[in-house]
């Protein structure tokens, strides 16, 4: 950390801010949920869409995301996305319906992705000897709004709002306002003039392997979320959900502090991106299958470990690649990440419907990672050591 000046110090406080609003208004959801639905008189299906919805849009609108940074800058596209974002959050409030409550949704997601996809790009342009810091900040960020959304919406933000959930969603969305304005600040130095390609590079070895290992991180944190009730009840562990749930769900931002203590050993290496993600689903396996205090264990370990790794992924893009290039290879590991994160947990409920087995639920995510352990070295950097290493976190 040392040699840091003051404006560095305002860059990483303005990425940690933004990151933050990644996962806020998707978060904020679950926690309102109940209340939403008695009003809207929301089916099971509809409810759990309020949440899955704006995460198949980061999939689906990654490479667009990456379009508009290479046409309107790196600023713009992060303050458009936050403004959006934000705005259909707070619309969620005025929703009459389901049909309304969903379009509004999907629209926030469409937000964040813009931002999302933007935001490796503005960490190589504006902090280009510190892009592993400014990765790992934001990542930081976004994992504390992951608590933030979770954990603080009931206690903190519904009194607030006088128990309005209406209202509690424009609270949220408030300071994303103030964020985006500030993200107009700093100048795009590192862009292209004419801009470079958007599409993301589909021949390019780097797209697949950091895509298909960000989606084994991604379903084994979420599916462990989605099937943690049903895993526990199966092995009679019912009464302790709440207690694992909030401890499961504390590990991320313990990984991301971690990885700003000492993520320049790890940030660029291959090894730690494949080691993580084995341990994630050694984790995963062993949740599904022990019962009890091992069975618990092997849930943090797999919630830690997934969100190294995911942290560990996303910091490449600004490392790796420069101009254009970031928000473009951004936007292709997005898309293949958040896509397949979707699918592997769908086919693991259906085989478990289908064999009346829970431990069938996680097995698509272990088979996947077994295969790209193998298919893929474990060992040597991305890109350019020389590179990684001038972007560490020392």
């Amino acid at each position: 950390m040392k040699g840091l000046t003051l404006h560095d110090i305002g860059l990483l406080a303005l990425l940690w801010a933004i990151g933050l609003f990644l996962r806020i208004p998707v978060l904020a959801a679950p926690a309102l949920a109940g209340d939403i639905a008695a009003d809207l008189d929301l089916s099971t299906a509809q409810t759990g869409a309020l949440t899955m919805l704006p995460v198949v849009v980061l999939a689906l609108a990654a490479p667009f995301a990456a379009l508009l940074v290479t046409r309107i800058g790196i600023g713009r596209t992060i303050a458009i996305g936050l403004v959006l974002g934000s705005a259909l959050s707070a619309a969620r409030g005025w929703a009459p319906s389901a049909v309304t409550i969903l379009t509004a949704s999907t629209g926030m997601g469409l937000g964040i992705v813009l931002f999302q996809t933007a935001l490796p790009a503005a960490v190589r342009s504006w902090l280009p000897t510190r892009a592993a810091l400014g990765s790992a900040v934001y990542l930081n960020g976004m994992m504390v709004g992951e608590l933030a959304g979770a954990g603080l919406t009931l206690p903190v933000i519904l009194p607030l709002a006088d128990g309005d959930w209406r209202r509690a969603f424009l609270i949220w969305a408030l300071p994303a306002i103030i964020i985006a304005v500030l993200a107009l600040l700093p100048r795009d130095k590192g862009e292209p003039s004419p801009p470079g390609p958007w599409r993301p590079d589909w021949r390019e070895p780097l797209t697949w392997e950091l895509g298909l290992w960000l989606a084994i991180s991604i379903a084994v944190f979420f599916s462990i979320n989605a099937y943690m009730k049903t895993t526990l009840d199966a092995h009679d562990s019912a009464p302790q959900l709440a207690t694992l749930l909030l401890i499961y769900n504390a590990t991320p931002l313990l990984a991301s502090f971690l990885l700003l203590w000492c993520g320049s050993s790890f940030i660029g290496r291959r090894g730690p991106v494949v080691a993580t993600g084995i341990a994630g689903v050694i984790g995963m396996a062993g949740f599904a299958l022990l019962p009890g205090a091992v069975g618990f264990a092997c849930a943090l370990l797999a919630g830690f470990a997934s969100t190294v790794q995911l942290i560990l992924i996303m910091s490449l893009p600004p490392i790796v690649a420069s101009g254009s290039a970031v928000a473009r290879l951004t936007g292709g590991i997005t898309l293949i990440g958040y896509a397949l994160a979707f699918v592997l947990p769908m086919i693991g409920g259906v085989l478990a419907e289908v064999y009346d087995a829970v431990s069938l639920l996680f097995v698509p995510t272990i088979l996947s990672a077994m295969i790209l352990a193998v298919l893929w070295p474990r060992t040597g950097h991305y890109g350019d050591p020389e590179k990684a290493a001038v972007s560490g976190l020392g």
